[in-house]
């Protein structure tokens, strides 16, 4: 049987002798204050005791209150040799002999060695188990799911109260996930959870539920703000998560989602970073540069939790899943977190976000190289009163390069845009059709000869506008 130990072992710096010590306590004071009164016999462990009786006595000697203990509290009568030879001793002899083995059974408890507990061993406690990577992540997740909330969006829709009339009542149509920013109350999470919601619940960890207002919201890059007004007495409740450095993240470093997938809150799976520098598209329809894959598990319910890295910091919001049921499948994205500051910091301070523009509309990948077997991206229209078109560009033209950066896909022009800010003025070159001189068949298009000229045009860039809280 192992050694016994203390209840409190966990905080405990000498249990061993905190056993001895107390099992010897437990010896000597009944002993003292009974031994005038009751008889106590002396003897050693005979070959038949029971094994729990063996046990229960250290260094081979057994102390019996009027009989033997089989270990489970049942007391033998004793043998009638040994105890008619112990009643025969004088009174005086037998005190002061009760008194020497009683101090000498307190003494080898104490510091012979540990007791042998009689009991079933305790229970271990979970630090006992835990090694030490499990509890860098359970203290990760402790110290960081207070800061992640619950959001239930709800739309109105029209309910029949009978076959003449009918009302209007708020329903729920969908939830997610979302995180503390600051002590503010500003919950960050992503732009399609709260999409055509005309209301919002937030709940906390403790179970609070606050009504939020929506501050802003960007579909272009999936980001919204909300803000909650906290009950007197909760200022508690505001955990702000901290912001990490998503630029520098490296495949297969591990990484952690806290969320409320299929409506089951605060769970956290653990994964990699599966790739980096990732193109998606927003439910804007706008795509989101730079996004983090994972094959951390992300599943309905999760977009707008929080991933974060190992030192517990936030370097990416989780968005969207690539799945062909809808259910994790291994391959998630989520927003840099680089990329999801820049969106707040915008909103909290326009109510959007101000994001540059050339005014623009362009044609699909692939169409330059079939037009002049150039990678680039041709300008199909102009919207008007844009910037490309004050500055001179045309429909027709070919943009190779934008501010330095080769274009050789559409998203190319939007990835140099998303680094700068309106009123921003960027080089671009391009392509530029001209016709050359010399007899064709009048009216048969295909059949003027052209040819293409490089030139570069300075554009400073507009604004794409949005509507406040939206």
């Amino acid at each position: 049987m192992a050694p016994a130990t203390c209840r409190r072992r966990s905080f405990c710096r000498r249990p061993g002798r905190c056993s001895n010590l107390v099992a010897a306590s437990v010896v000597l004071a009944p002993t003292l204050v009974l031994r005038h009164t009751i008889p106590v016999n002396i003897g050693f462990v005979a070959p038949h005791h029971s094994e729990a009786s063996a046990k229960s006595s250290s260094r081979g000697l057994l102390l019996r209150r009027g009989g033997s203990d089989d270990g489970a509290g049942r007391g033998h009568a004793p043998s009638g040799a040994a105890s008619g030879a112990r009643s025969a001793w004088p009174q005086d002899l037998q005190s002061a002999a009760r008194s020497v083995v009683s101090f000498a059974c307190a003494a080898l408890l104490a510091f012979a060695g540990p007791v042998q507990d009689l009991r079933s061993p305790l229970p271990a406690f979970a630090e006992d188990v835990l090694n030490a990577e499990e509890r860098v992540t359970v203290s990760l997740f402790e110290q960081n799911t207070p800061g992640v909330v619950f959001i239930t969006s709800e739309a109105f829709e029209m309910q029949g109260v009978n076959d003449q009339s009918m009302r209007m009542e708020l329903v729920p149509q969908g939830s997610g996930s979302g995180w503390v920013f600051d002590l503010e109350g500003h919950i960050v999470t992503n732009y399609h959870v709260i999409q055509n919601s005309n209301a919002l619940m937030v709940r906390f960890i403790d179970g609070t539920e606050i009504q939020a207002k929506v501050i802003g919201g960007d579909p272009g890059s999936d980001v919204a703000v909300l803000k909650v007004e906290l009950p007197k007495g909760k200022p508690g409740l505001l955990r702000p998560l901290i912001k990490g450095d998503s630029s520098g993240l490296r495949v297969g470093q591990e990484v952690y989602a806290i969320g409320n997938p299929f409506g089951l809150d605060h769970t956290l799976t653990k994964g990699v970073v599966s790739g980096v520098g990732r193109t998606i598209m927003s439910f804007g329809g706008r795509p989101i540069q730079g996004a983090i894959q994972t094959d951390a598990s992300i599943n309905p319910g999760n977009s707008g939790g929080p991933l974060l890295n190992s030192a517990g910091k936030v370097i990416g919001m989780n968005t969207v899943i690539i799945s062909p049921t809808g259910a994790s499948a291994g391959v998630g994205f989520a927003i840099p977190s680089d990329t999801v500051s820049a969106r707040v910091a915008s909103i909290l301070k326009f109510g959007y976000v101000k994001r540059p523009s050339l005014g623009l509309y362009l044609g699909g990948d692939g169409l330059a190289q079939r037009v002049v077997g150039r990678d680039g991206a041709l300008i199909a229209g102009l919207q008007r009163g844009s910037a490309g078109g004050r500055s001179g560009l045309r429909v027709g033209d070919i943009i190779t390069t934008v501010d330095s950066k080769p274009v050789k896909r559409v998203n190319d022009v939007f990835k140099a845009l998303d680094e700068h800010e309106p009123g921003d003025v960027l080089k671009v070159q391009l392509l530029r059709a001209t016709e050359v001189a010399g007899d064709y068949n009048e009216g048969d298009a295909e059949s003027v000869p052209v040819t293409y000229s490089e030139l570069e045009v300075s554009v400073r860039l507009g604004e794409v506008a949005q509507e406040p809280g939206r």
